[in-house]
């Protein structure tokens, strides 16, 4: 199962719902793209701030449509993992690839 979160304040044109709509994504298509990610799709890994005991987040970046998405996933659960995409939108920023 894949969870996507929307932050209040995101510009539009950078916001998950607005690239699931324009892409015409749903959560199957997400998760298909989860599933091609690659090491070398890897951009970058953060501590979740908004956490007081912070997990990692796992940045990727894909081009979907020549357009640069900008992928953020978070494992979850203790004994039962799984992953909760954080972000899936097109990306703001030039993007960074080390293992390109």
């Amino acid at each position: 199962m894949v969870i996507v979160n929307r932050k209040s304040g995101e510009k539009e044109c950078f916001s998950t719902a607005y690239t699931l709509a324009d892409l015409e994504y749903d959560s199957y298509d997400i998760v298909d793209e989860l599933k091609q990610l690659t090491v070398k799709n890897y951009s970058e890994t953060l501590l979740d701030r908004d956490n007081p005991n912070p997990p990692l987040l796992y940045v990727f970046g894909k081009v979907i449509n020549n357009t640069q998405v900008y992928i953020k996933l978070k494992i979850k659960g203790d004994n039962n993992k799984y992953v909760l995409c954080v972000s899936f939108h097109y990306a703001e920023n030039l993007m960074n690839f080390p293992y390109v």
